[in-house]
């Protein structure tokens, strides 16, 4: 017989099996309470709202390790350190037209592409300097100097502009002795400087996107052997196009691309491999920001004052499972979230967002904590299994959001129960698809029950799951 439920985060080395029917009963109890009253899965609100010192705003990186979060002000010509409430920590000043960021595989370092420098600097992000600058010779300004930044392929690729209607990719190897900048890549495809994305999980695939306001183009990028060799190219993607492209990003597996065009009501998904149409996100509003988080849920941002401003969908399930509408100000006046303004923590526990009002000269991050969503685990085992020998159980769990890698399951086993003992035999590492199998050799014979316990995460809630296996004589 199989049941699943939320479980006690506290550990023992034995529990009594009426103590955990109590629990059963009590979950189950809190579980209808909760779904009648609509409130399973609902979102939090906002945890903090900070206003920021800066009125232009191009990119955002947050960098996990010191718990930061950097955001570019290029008509300020600074970049803006808070802390994860959003608290501003420092304005770095001198960063002449800081547009895009890249931030370091170690956290150590971010990158700014510096538009009216014609280079990118290099922050300190313990010490918050810059520590050097690299001259991309692009020349500098609105049509010359580096927008946006990536890291693929062991280097640090840049878009930028040739002139008022061409742009190019460049890269930076820092990999040697001396710096080595190569330019004019990927000429003749982009009507003007190209926004990057690129993923750690597929460190060879770089993504460039451009927007003249009409329709967009779309390219992959093979960057393995030190060139951008184009895998794919397309003009105006998706079932109704692509115009005015806002953002893009791509998920973690490097598998598809999704991409934020104003003028449609859903954001877009590609398959990264020839770009072809790969469903869509339904969001109501215009598409404004999108942001992955390494277990590939997608925060979807839309411009429009009369629906939710950000919803979040599991890859390829194209029904938000929650969503946030910012709260407005006043009859007179509406929050909105900025173009690409939208950044996940890499834990995903919070989304960072990017806010204006009409009416205000200044922008607002706003940190809007993941909801805590219901989770099930599910165990199989053989109907019966002979005494001392291997037993191997499988089993997954499920939740609207998913799980990364690094997460485990206890195991726990009870000879009999009847008698109400049980005790914790070990644990299991859990896929980043949710699955685990775990081997043991039972020695009592008769009924025995194998319980898998999760306790929880930021984002998920405890569950556990059971299976009974008859074990026989050997």
């Amino acid at each position: 017989m199989l049941t699943t439920g939320r479980c006690p985060r506290r550990r023992k080395a034995t529990y009594n099996v009426r103590t955990r029917q109590f629990i059963e009963r009590a979950a189950l109890s809190a579980a209808l309470s909760l779904s009648l009253l609509g409130l399973g899965t609902s979102a939090a609100a906002a945890d903090t709202s900070a206003p920021l010192p800066i009125s232009s705003y191009r990119d955002m990186a947050v960098d996990a390790v010191h718990q930061r979060v950097f955001l570019s002000d290029p008509f300020g010509d600074s970049v803006v350190v808070t802390d994860y409430t959003g608290q501003v920590v420092k304005q770095i000043s001198g960063a002449d037209g800081a547009w895009g960021f890249a931030l370091s595989g170690d956290s150590r370092t971010l990158y700014v592409a510096l538009r009216d420098a014609g280079a990118i600097a290099a922050i300190d992000t313990v010490t918050l300097q810059e520590t050097a600058r690299y001259d991309t010779g692009t020349g500098a300004g609105a049509y010359a100097g580096p927008t946006s930044l990536a890291l693929a392929g062991g280097k640090i690729w840049f878009g930028y502009s040739l002139d008022t209607w061409r742009g190019a990719l460049g890269s930076l190897d820092l990999s040697g002795a001396q710096p080595v900048v190569t330019r004019n890549q990927a000429l003749d495809t982009f009507r003007g400087s190209p926004r990057l994305a690129a993923t750690a999980q597929a460190p060879n695939t770089l993504v460039a996107t451009e927007s003249d306001g009409n329709t967009a183009a779309v390219a992959v990028y093979d960057v393995g052997n030190g060139q951008a060799d184009t895998q794919a190219r397309r003009v105006d993607p998706g079932p109704d196009g692509c115009e005015s492209l806002q953002d893009v990003a791509l998920t973690p597996d490097g598998q598809q691309v999704v991409v934020a065009c104003a003028a449609a009501r859903y954001h877009q998904a590609l398959r990264t491999a020839d770009l072809a149409d790969n469903g869509t996100y339904t969001t109501s509003g215009s598409p404004t920001a999108v942001a992955i988080d390494p277990a590939g849920t997608i925060a979807a941002g839309v411009y429009g004052p009369s629906s939710p401003d950000v919803h979040l969908f599991a890859q390829g399930n194209p029904t938000a499972y929650t969503a946030w509408d910012f709260p407005e100000p006043s009859d007179y006046a509406d929050t909105t979230l900025v173009s690409g303004g939208l950044a996940w923590a890499p834990d995903g526990s919070r989304v960072f967002a990017v806010t204006e009002t009409s009416g205000s000269s200044s922008l607002t991050l706003k940190v809007l904590n993941h909801p805590r969503v219901d989770t099930t685990v599910t165990v199989q085992a053989p109907a019966s299994s002979p005494r001392n020998q291997d037993l191997t159980l499988t089993g997954k769990l499920e939740a609207p959001v998913g799980f990364g890698a690094g997460n485990t399951v206890d195991i726990w086993r009870i000879d009999d129960p009847m008698a109400g003992e049980g005790t914790l035999i070990g644990s299991a590492s859990v896929a980043a698809d949710g699955t685990f199998e775990y081997t043991d050799q039972p020695k009592a014979k008769g009924d025995v029950q194998y319980t898998v316990q999760y306790h929880g995460d930021t984002r998920h809630e405890s569950a556990y799951g059971s299976v009974t296996v008859h074990v026989t004589s050997d």
